[in-house]
């Protein structure tokens, strides 16, 4: 799913907003300044469609770029968030 949307990740227990730019069952980019490292675990809430729901998810660094993003793959997400995924035809 190619599309702009918002999310909230933790870093030290704080949320940080940002937005998303390309998910799918698999995985999510997040478009921040400042991305964590390569490894390390990240609480989300993510916001799928136009609705003010948030789903939560849990995903590990696998990709960094400075000043740009970072690419988690997921590790838990919530089920009905996965449901909405695939129904829209984000498989990968």
């Amino acid at each position: 799913m190619d599309f702009i949307n918002e999310v909230y990740y933790e870093v030290n227990r704080s949320e940080i907003f940002a937005c998303w730019t390309d998910i799918s069952r698999g995985g999510i980019f997040v478009q921040t300044m400042h991305p964590q490292l390569v490894g390390e675990q990240t609480k989300l809430r993510i916001r799928l469609d136009q609705n003010q729901k948030f789903y939560r998810a849990v995903g590990i660094v696998r990709h960094r770029l400075e000043w740009v993003g970072m690419g988690l793959e997921f590790t838990h997400l919530h089920p009905a968030a996965r449901e909405l995924i695939e129904a829209l035809g984000c498989l990968a």
